[in-house]
């Protein structure tokens, strides 16, 4: 038998304080419409719609359009280069980013394209570093994998020297073809970037997250130090999740509010809540969770209302992130208790968010110290 009044000291490590950056660029939105362009096949996904494509298409010319058609079915070739823009922190233009791609080592280059290409298949870590060099029997055990596309293929089999002339033709034909269309939508993201900052301050980094994305979220790992949040227009309506050099990148769908003519219009999310709470039924349905969980059926009659428009009422509850459903052998409803302050927090975030006079910052980049955090997945 051990002693009555054992004695302990821990020694194991103290929760883990991650980084959080929001950022909005033109550097981010030009890699997120090539990826965009590599998923053409699914182009009735995304809410740019044909025009997109046909804009693209039609003002890229010369030996450039060849290389543009050849990226169909690699997309994901592009999002790599979003981390190497995060960490060289050359956000604030695409000139100077593509005068970054024209600096970095050939084979360097390589690696990063090709590692963030293949990296789905469990064999291909080992074969990247290797392929990137050159090494014939990684390359072709690479280009054997069923989801290399023909383009993939290419770039993967070129010289490491050829590799980077033709991304950085590809990427500059690009930009001259979408810059304008980007510049356009840049103030739009970076109003987004300034509520989700303004969010920052009241919220965790999986709350932030969360609510950035409309409902992904994610558990905290050991090898994640930071999170990165980056406001888009074109992978409308998705949300693209990548890994960079210990942090995670979400790439979420600017909020529809940011896209409207007038900036002060306040978020969705936000006018969504108060209309939630805002309706006598709703707040007696909220009292009825605070004491447990209970069924649709429980509910309806505790209300005097029938199933159907209790149903409709919950529908709005949760909507609004105050309910939550939880679906096995009985549905049962239960009370969301965080997200009866949010709505007080979410409201001051409105409030005290910056104009676009006075954020100024031409990338909007600010890093924030927070507690707490792949394939494209929809809201």
């Amino acid at each position: 038998m051990g002693p009555e009044n054992p004695k302990v000291r821990d020694f194991t490590a103290a929760e883990q304080a991650i980084s959080v950056s929001v950022e909005a660029s033109s550097v981010y939105e030009t890699m997120l419409s090539l990826f965009v362009w590599g998923n053409r096949e699914v182009s009735a996904e995304y809410e740019v719609g044909s025009t997109f494509f046909e804009q693209l298409e039609a003002n890229v010319t010369g030996a450039a359009a060849e290389e543009l058609a050849g990226m169909v079915g690699c997309g994901e070739l592009w999002l790599p280069l979003m981390g190497v823009a995060h960490s060289s922190g050359e956000t604030s233009s695409m000139a100077r980013f593509i005068d970054h791609i024209e600096g970095m080592d050939p084979v360097e280059l390589r690696k990063v394209l090709i590692g963030g290409a293949c990296k789905h298949h469990d064999s291909a870590a080992d074969d990247t570093a290797a392929a990137a060099a050159g090494d014939p029997d990684a390359i072709e055990r690479l280009v054997a994998l069923e989801y290399v596309s023909t383009g993939l293929e290419s770039l993967i089999r070129a010289e490491a020297r050829d590799t980077k002339s033709r991304v950085v033709g590809l990427l500059t034909a690009v930009n001259d073809a979408l810059g304008a269309s980007i510049s356009d939508a840049l103030p739009a993201l970076r109003r987004d970037a300034d509520e989700k900052r303004a969010l920052a301050r009241s919220l965790d980094a999986p709350k932030l997250v969360e609510t950035a994305t409309n409902g992904v979220t994610f558990k905290l790992q050991p090898n994640i130090t930071g999170v990165v949040l980056i406001p888009s227009k074109v992978i409308r309506p998705w949300t693209v999740i990548i890994e960079h050099e210990g942090l995670r990148v979400f790439a979420y769908s600017v909020a529809d509010e940011h896209l409207l003519a007038d900036p002060d219009a306040p978020p969705s999310y936000l006018v969504d809540l108060y209309k939630a709470l805002g309706d006598e039924r709703r707040l007696r349905m909220l009292a009825i969770l605070a004491e447990g969980d209970a069924g649709l059926m429980e509910i309806a009659e505790r209300v005097d209302l029938a199933k159907s428009t209790t149903h409709h009422h919950l529908r709005i509850l949760r909507s609004a992130g105050l309910v939550r459903v939880t679906v096995g052998e009985n549905k049962s409803y239960s009370l969301r208790r965080e997200g009866v302050p949010e709505a007080a927090r979410l409201l001051d975030a409105y409030l005290t968010t910056p104009s676009d006079a006075a954020a100024g910052a031409p990338t909007m980049v600010e890093e924030l110290s927070l507690i707490h955090i792949s394939e494209p997945t929809r809201p």
